[in-house]
């Protein structure tokens, strides 16, 4: 599909020759003055008008479309709410559903009048990235398995973004470009069908991505992976047909002797729950259950692109939790890559020891910090619901850097605490840790209690994309589907690390 195009101009309003022209107003604020009063008087007054009748407020969400067919065909007013309550989440969820509604009325181009959006607290830079972002995300479609009238699909071909400063935006450009092809190629691959996205498949598509990008690739098959001594790892991906894999990813854009930051990312291709099989509804889109992994690897992808100044490793496993004569049970202990043993207690809390492995082989590479992104449990739901990804750290420094990459990504994060009695939780009898507790209280923290075991004492963190991986509704900046958690928060925090 033609992918949309972003560009700025810094044209005056009133010679604007497009589709439809974005203006943005505050609720109480609809007075007109500067370039939106010079081009309302060339339009014969038709904005100030429909505001003075009364049929435009202003109110959040609010759109009114006035059908001018000069040089401008459209211009949409557009609600911004009260001044005092406007921020990036708004704007942002506001461009990508005005976008969205004009590509569904068939529009092909548009332009948005940036200062009509813009308020004290918010700075040109930043104004300018996050409407191009929100833009390009905000438009995603999944249609690869669709086969009928895909010539009727509508689509977005151009948008301008129209100011008067005399900044040139491109470097803003430039990374929502790159950020918004990492969510959305994320997307992509977590929205695709298990049967075609298998554990070999996901090796072979990050092998090609390394190519095209620069970065250094390996994989290690499943003999490999037995070899290596990953118990946990091994077991879980035994009982399917189609074998396991381990990619690491390499970007070293700092030079060789700084040490990386490691991301771990989960790669369930897809998760049946083993020999405890998951009821229906609950298995269905257990294909997300690759999300953290699809992450970690476009994350990588985007530092390669965007030149970013650190050195990154991303270890992800890959493997479907299946059912089979040679599957895991529950009983069963496992010896991890660290050389700890671990009782089963439920095969379908997989994808902590597939992490387990991954954890212990990136601590040995000795990285600044390792950032664990998976989705390890339904409980993410209860902490949070949909809102927002719930994560825990071992490192006050760490969490800082996430927590101000959240408000840059405007991915919402809240950090759990990792309390010492939790670790009473998962002590065995018969091994040294299980893998779940004998009761289902903090389902979220005791994941994170069981994962600690095997990062040593490098800073760590881990964030439980387990409900924000996928999208219900198609709304702002989400489509139904995959979502491409932590991506852009991911980006953000690597972007300014020091």
């Amino acid at each position: 599909m033609e992918k949309t195009s972003v560009a700025v101009s810094k044209s005056d309003l009133s010679k604007i020759k497009d589709n439809a022209l974005l203006i943005g107003f505050f609720k109480d604020k609809t007075s007109l003055a500067g370039d939106l009063k010079k081009l309302d008087n060339e339009y014969q007054n038709i904005i100030s008008e429909c505001i003075k009748k009364n049929s435009f407020k202003a109110e959040k969400g609010e759109l009114k479309s006035i059908f001018a067919n000069r040089n401008i065909k459209n211009i949409v007013l557009v609600g911004l709410g009260e001044e005092e309550k406007y921020d990036l989440y708004i704007l942002s969820n506001t461009i990508a559903d005005v976008s969205k509604r004009l590509r569904d009325n068939s529009t092909e181009t548009f332009s948005i009048c940036l200062e009509s959006f813009k308020n004290s607290r918010l700075n040109d830079e930043e104004l300018a990235e996050k409407t191009a972002l929100s833009c390009l995300i905000g438009l995603y479609k999944f249609i690869d398995y669709k086969t009928k009238d895909k010539d009727k699909i509508k689509k977005i071909k151009q948008i301008t973004i129209v100011t008067n400063s005399n900044k040139n935006f491109q470097d803003q450009l430039k990374y929502a470009s790159v950020a918004a092809e990492a969510v959305n190629k994320t997307r992509d691959m977590v929205n695709t069908p298990p049967n075609v996205a298998t554990p070999e498949y996901v090796a072979n598509y990050a092998k090609e991505l390394a190519k095209k990008s620069g970065l250094k690739c390996s994989v290690f098959d499943d003999r490999q992976i037995e070899k290596m001594k990953m118990g946990c790892f091994f077991a879980v991906g035994k009982g399917s047909v189609n074998k396991p894999r381990l990619v690491v990813l390499e970007y070293n854009g700092a030079g060789k002797g700084k040490n990386p930051v490691a991301l771990v990312g989960k790669g369930v291709t897809f998760d049946s729950g083993g020999l405890n099989v998951k009821p229906y509804p609950y298995i269905l889109n257990m294909k997300d259950d690759k999300g953290g992994a699809i992450a970690a690897m476009h994350t990588m992808e985007a530092c390669a692109k965007l030149k970013l100044p650190v050195n990154v490793v991303a270890v992800t496993p890959l493997c479907e939790n299946m059912i089979d004569a040679g599957a895991f049970r529950p009983d069963d202990v496992l010896t991890a890559y660290n050389k700890m043993t671990v009782e089963i207690k439920n095969t379908d809390a997989e994808g902590r020891l597939i992490l387990a492995d991954a954890l212990a082989y990136a601590a040995e590479m000795k990285p600044e910090a390792i950032i664990c992104l998976a989705t390890l449990t339904g409980a993410s739901t209860v902490v949070l619901g949909s809102v927002g990804t719930p994560f825990l750290s071992t490192d006050d420094g760490l969490s800082g850097k996430i927590k101000k990459a959240s408000e840059k990504s405007l991915e919402k994060v809240w950090e759990l605490p990792l309390w010492p009695e939790y670790e009473e939780k998962i002590k065995s009898d018969v091994a040294d840790i299980q893998n779940i507790p004998d009761d289902p209280e903090a389902g979220v923290i005791i994941g994170a209690v069981f994962l600690k075991n095997f990062v040593n004492d490098v800073p760590w963190a881990h964030i439980d994309i387990g409900t924000t991986v996928w999208s219900k509704a198609d709304k702002g900046i989400l489509a139904k589907g995959a979502t491409g958690a932590a991506v852009r928060l991911m980006m953000e925090m690597l972007r300014e690390w020091k």
